[in-house]
């Protein structure tokens, strides 16, 4: 299977931050033996106050979600799409959601992010809530992408979802291994530097999986705020076999089922599992 990290550096202009996304899906060079999928940041398509999340939200099926699903077909990727505003019915909140596109443009998954960030000061005051304007999900899925004669089990997850390795546990104890992890971000270049790469391994090595990484990188908030980068790919040993640094840009890589098996066989680790559920 082919993988296209899309790292981007998002700003407040929805029309700008898409365009780019769309030329970036038009110079990748397709797949001839194997499924391609093309994976995007969280929140690419704007980054910004709440105002901007709560203006820029739309209904499944429609906005930004409807032309997802036809760049999917369009340029015949698997879209894993980041996330993005999605309505709920409410004015004061959207939900941040993830969701997924076969290459004939259908929607396979929809994920709407679990654990929400909610950064306070020493003092116990608020510096950065996403609650104050994300609705909270509720649960977890997987979807299945076929290659060739292979079908790969994945997931999704959300930026700080990742800090949290019962979310994927709890999923592999309903549905069975995950063969690929897709971790969308906007991860902070403060906590970036010392925790995305420990914590992506990790997650690779415990659930004996693939981990496709898709950060947002530089500055964005008139350069008062700075995401981390380094988008990556780590195959279940808990090696990173592909990473680019802090420049906007395309990852590329080749991952293999052989590889999946190998590791399981060579370190039994989910078969050895005592707690379960």
């Amino acid at each position: 299977m082919k993988i296209s990290c899309i790292q981007t550096n998002p700003g407040k202009d929805i029309v700008q931050n898409t365009q780019y996304a769309e030329e970036m899906l038009k110079r990748l060079k397709p797949s001839t033996h194997s499924a391609h999928v093309a994976v995007f940041p969280e929140v690419f398509a704007v980054m910004g106050g709440d105002d901007l999340r709560l203006n820029s939200a739309n209904d499944l099926g429609d906005g930004l979600f409807k032309k997802l699903s036809q760049w999917a077909k369009e340029y015949n990727v698997y879209l894993v799409a980041g996330t993005h505003a999605e309505k709920t019915g409410r004015d004061d909140k959207v939900y941040n959601t993830a969701t997924v596109f076969s290459s004939q443009g259908a929607l396979v998954d929809v994920y709407r992010k679990v654990h929400l960030f909610n950064l306070k000061d020493s003092n116990g005051q608020p510096l950065y809530c996403e609650s104050d304007v994300f609705e909270q999900g509720s649960d977890t899925s997987t979807f299945v992408i076929p290659s060739g004669d292979d079908k790969w089990h994945c997931m999704n997850i959300v930026c700080y979802d990742l800090r949290f390795p019962e979310i994927v546990r709890r999923e592999i104890s309903r549905s069975g291994a995950i063969d690929i992890l897709f971790v969308t971000a906007a991860f902070t270049h403060q906590t970036g530097k010392d925790h995305w790469e420990v914590l992506l391994r990790a997650r690779a090595i415990e659930n004996q999986c693939f981990v496709v990484a898709c950060n947002q990188t530089g500055f964005h908030s008139e350069g008062k705020k700075r995401n981390w980068g380094h988008s990556m790919v780590i195959d279940p040993w808990g090696t990173v076999v592909a990473q680019l640094q802090e420049d906007v840009g395309v990852l590329e890589a080749e991952i293999h089922k052989e590889t999946l098996s190998s590791a399981r066989a060579r370190l039994p680790a989910l078969q050895d599992r005592v707690f379960k559920s």
